[in-house]
């Protein structure tokens, strides 16, 4: 049985690299509820919110 891809995130708002869910370094609720993130883009290595 193949292996499922995880979908991506969004892309890095610098290179527009496809961003995907082992590339996330803080996961948090803001205060109207809401998941966000901040990742290490794979290609530019730059901390960023994906778009």
């Amino acid at each position: 049985m193949a292996a499922q891809e995880p979908s991506p995130l969004g892309v890095c708002p610098s290179c527009h690299e496809e961003i995907l869910p082992h590339h996330i370094l803080i996961r948090y609720e803001t205060r109207t509820g809401e998941e966000e993130v901040w990742t290490e883009c794979p290609a530019c290595s730059e901390v960023v919110h994906p778009e």
